[in-house]
């Protein structure tokens, strides 16, 4: 199987706990907070003449801070001067505060000017309250933004773990059964043994790889490497039934998805079965959405049991899936009254 350079599904560019304000959604969110502060803070300090003046001015006052402090930090992020933690909180209360100076010292003239606004004597505590707020907003955001932050982070950890966990679980019983079965075929079918051994190398490369998202093109080919070795063991007992699209989709995915679900599709739906079974894997591309469906036949003896067996694998690709693709995937469990499907709904985009 080929080693491509892969790509990591918990890696993110922003190495600060500020989001990203040149992102547009980003941006747009901003503009809705801040709107909602200044009507809020307009209505409370209201003392009368038009209401809508005066929401008006504290919008424009407020907005302008704002976004002005919103471009400043996407600037000064993109320049990469944000830093450590430390860092990046001292430069965005400063930028805030300078921001806040500049537009009351502003608002202040332009106040004079037009003969509207604090007189002289109360120029000192206009600015003095709106550096006050200015510095319990700005906590509160940067609070609220580090605690985001560190909940993602937690989360991808969470990920990693869980992969690494799902890494590790390839079953002993397989690896000594597919030993095993490259020591009976070493004398009688050498060329046969190699296959297998290369097969199970490529198995256990991507087990062990530190990268955690590969190629749809490679999740295949390492799905193919471990059905190729349990039909040594399982021989005419295990069908398989492969619909694929005649061009391969570009898609990055989250490494060991579809193998696990093979894997628990031969466990639980054809080993216990004496004559075997057939193990269908579709691949379709609908739109901007690739469908992936893995089906075996479903044992009606043990319904509860299989579904359990399944679950570990299952719930563990599901969180992966909705953390690489940021809910976008889907995965639906079907049962009819003979197969049980996974199907796995992925959108083309490189989310990853």
């Amino acid at each position: 199987m080929p080693d491509n350079t892969e790509k990591s599904i918990t890696g993110t560019e922003n190495s600060t706990y500020l989001p990203d304000f040149c992102d547009g959604d980003v941006f747009l969110r901003l503009l809705l907070v801040v709107e909602l502060i200044a009507i809020v803070f307009a209505l409370v300090s209201f003392g009368g003449g038009s209401l809508f003046v005066h929401i008006a001015l504290i919008s424009v006052t407020m907005l302008w801070v704002g976004l002005t402090t919103a471009a400043l930090l996407c600037l000064i992020k993109r320049q990469d001067w944000l830093g450590n933690d430390i860092r990046t909180t001292v430069i965005a209360i400063m930028v805030v505060l300078a921001m806040t100076l500049l537009v009351s010292f502003m608002s202040l003239g332009l106040g004079s000017m037009m003969r509207f606004g604090p007189t002289a004597q109360d120029v000192g505590f206009t600015l003095m309250r709106n550096l006050a707020i200015a510095v319990i907003l700005i906590g509160l955001a940067l609070r609220y933004f580090y605690l985001h932050h560190e909940s993602e982070v937690h989360l991808q950890v969470q990920a990693q773990a869980r992969l690494q966990a799902l890494q590790a679980r390839i079953r002993p019983h397989f690896l000594f059964n597919s030993m095993n079965t490259i020591a009976s075929l070493t004398h009688d079918q050498p060329a046969l043994a190699e296959q297998a051994i290369e097969n199970l190398s490529d198995l256990f490369r991507a087990s062990l790889a530190a990268e955690s998202s590969i190629s749809l093109q490679q999740e295949l080919e390492l799905t193919h490497s471990y059905i190729d070795l349990e039909a040594l063991r399982l021989g005419e007992r295990l069908e398989v039934d492969w619909e694929m699209p005649e061009q391969e989709p570009s898609l990055f995915l989250p490494a060991l998805t579809l193998q696990p679900l093979v894997e628990n599709a031969i466990y639980h739906g054809i080993e216990p079965l004496p004559a075997g079974g057939k193990i269908e894997i579709a691949v379709e591309q609908t739109g901007a959405n690739i469908v992936i469906s893995i089906s075996n036949p479903l044992i009606q003896e043990q319904p509860d049991k299989q579904r359990k067996g399944n679950r570990m694998a299952i719930e563990n690709i599901h969180e992966r899936l909705a953390l690489a693709f940021g809910g976008a995937a889907s995965m639906e469990l079907l049962e009819s009254e003979t197969r049980y499907t996974v199907k796995l709904t992925i959108p083309t985009t490189e989310a990853v």
